[in-house]
């Protein structure tokens, strides 16, 4: 392309920084030798370099404006979009977490590892160690994969994000498919047990001022008791007048001259002598 046509395009897209050029320049050139068998047209690719660059560079643009200067339709430049970006090594290792949040199916990330674990320990050993689950290719079919099982909604975005061809993300999602049905089957069992389990009421704990509460209600209760007892007699000592305290073995006849002698006349007296009896 020729540089005049390929500055218009980026003054059409806004991006007039010298450095963006050259990035997108370089992206062009890389593009030519490595990217042959995409089929693009001379000008989609120098408007997905440009893009790529000014992505590169955090610069804004206008997605919309962009896909109809390209000359093509949303799905298709997506697709090329992706795909430029896996041939450049500018695609962006989103793990399954960030993955998952990005597209609103949180409940499928563990379910999606799950899948990513089986699949690599069915691999023979030669297999597993070249093998690299953090491409966008199969974390995206993981993830697409766990959504079909759990029968949960997701944007058409997903299939895109992984940069690969349909074809070669559906047979990756037929290989993921078995571990997938595995892994649902195993929830739903689990399920299933826990809802069978009797369910046992947990007594609530108490609260510190529940407990500082009662303890003040029990003590209040207790002084206005009629029937309260001195706290001389909860350690075995019977008190008998202001002279002392007298044992609970002496005998019956000792405790009743004990009484004469004091003229204990009150209700308390008669508590005593027969508690005694």
């Amino acid at each position: 392309m020729e540089k005049e046509m390929f500055n218009k395009l980026a003054c059409k897209m806004g991006i007039t920084s010298a450095k963006i050029l050259r990035q997108a320049e370089e992206y062009l050139r890389l593009s030519q030798i490595r990217c042959t068998g995409l089929g693009n047209t001379v000008t989609s690719r120098a408007v997905i370099c440009l893009e790529l660059a000014a992505t590169t560079m955090r610069h804004p643009l206008d997605k919309e404006y962009v896909i109809k200067l390209s000359g093509l339709n949303k799905n298709v430049y997506r697709s090329s979009l992706k795909s430029m970006e896996c041939i450049l090594g500018l695609e962006s290792h989103l793990g399954l977490g960030d993955l998952a949040v990005q597209y609103g199916c949180m409940q499928a990330a563990g379910p999606a590892a799950e899948i990513l674990q089986r699949y690599k320990a069915s691999l023979p050993e030669t297999q597993q160690a070249s093998l690299d689950l953090s491409k966008p290719l199969f974390t995206t079919a993981a993830l697409l994969t766990a959504c079909r099982c759990m029968k949960i909604k997701v944007d058409r975005k997903l299939a895109a994000s992984s940069g690969a061809k349909k074809g070669m993300l559906d047979r990756l999602c037929v290989q993921f498919q078995k571990f997938a049905q595995e892994i649902c089957s195993e929830m739903r069992t689990g399920t299933a047990a826990a809802k069978d389990q009797p369910k046992t009421a947990k007594k609530r704990q108490k609260t510190l001022q529940e407990v500082i509460e009662q303890r003040e209600e029990g003590k209040r209760i207790s002084r206005n008791s009629p029937h309260a007892i001195p706290k001389s007699r909860s350690m075995g000592m019977q008190p008998v007048g202001t002279g002392g305290c007298v044992s609970p073995h002496l005998s019956l006849q000792k405790i009743e001259l004990h009484l004469k002698i004091i003229k204990l006349s009150s209700p308390v007296s008669n508590i005593l002598l027969c508690h005694c009896i």
